[in-house]
């Protein structure tokens, strides 16, 4: 994974003087590096660039451009002057300014440049962020992932980062909801499996193929675990 101090060589060089603040949040800052985990960074910017493409970060970075001064703005209000993923720079766009973000920026980022944002940021919005998200975007989606699963054999392997984003993602707003904690992946399949015992092996089983793709082969059953588990997610609310 490219290191911070990686990215912002390379920004420094493209453009001297233009980032004047970068803050890691994800796996980096929450002890849950894998090998194809990506850096996530908010960088804050001096001035919009004439040119975008001095924004270019590598491919494993995710990184959302602002100016300076959004970040002590509600989030509601803040805007993104571009956002990085896959090796592209996009403006057409806003990068993905949540209430999550926001409470990872206060409490959980690392700051590697300038002075760590006090992003305004309640609890309530956190959970009330939480809940909408669970409903417009993994409710669908678990749904979608339940149709392509129905009627295969168990045991029959399955493709591996498709599960675990469907296993992961829900867990973890499931804690943040009940407790307004942010975790990680990980950690968040680990409480999944303490709360719910009858998932536990399988729910553990992603965790261990998260941090070793070879450890574990995953299969229908995996699959079957991780949509339980969202439907359980979903009904706590």
């Amino acid at each position: 994974m490219t290191s911070a101090d990686e990215l912002l060589a390379q920004l420094d060089s493209a453009a001297p003087g233009l980032v004047v603040g970068a803050h890691v949040v994800g796996s980096a800052v929450m002890d849950d590096v894998v090998a194809d985990s990506d850096l996530d960074v908010v960088i804050e910017l001096a001035h919009v660039p004439a040119d975008l493409s001095v924004l270019m970060a590598p491919v494993d970075v995710d990184v959302i451009y602002v100016l300076a001064g959004e970040l002590v703005k509600p989030v509601s209000s803040a805007s993104t002057v571009a956002w990085g993923r896959d090796g592209k720079v996009d403006a057409s766009s806003q990068g993905d300014l949540t209430p999550v973000l926001w409470e990872q920026l206060r409490t959980l980022s690392s700051t590697v440049r300038g002075t760590r944002p006090a992003c305004p940021v309640t609890r309530e919005d956190v959970v009330a962020h939480c809940r909408e998200n669970l409903r417009s975007y993994w409710e669908p989606l678990l749904q979608q992932a339940d149709r392509v699963l129905t009627n295969r054999e168990e045991h029959r392997p399955v493709f591996r980062e498709p599960l675990l984003w469907i296993a992961f993602g829900p867990a973890r707003l499931w804690h943040t909801i009940r407790t307004g904690e942010i975790v990680s992946k990980s950690r968040a399949a680990e409480l999944a499996a303490a709360r719910w015992p009858d998932l536990a092996p399988l729910l553990l089983d992603l965790v261990a193929a998260r941090r070793d793709p070879s450890s574990v082969e995953l299969t229908v059953d995996h699959g079957a675990a991780a949509l339980e588990l969202g439907k359980r997610v979903l009904a706590a609310g």
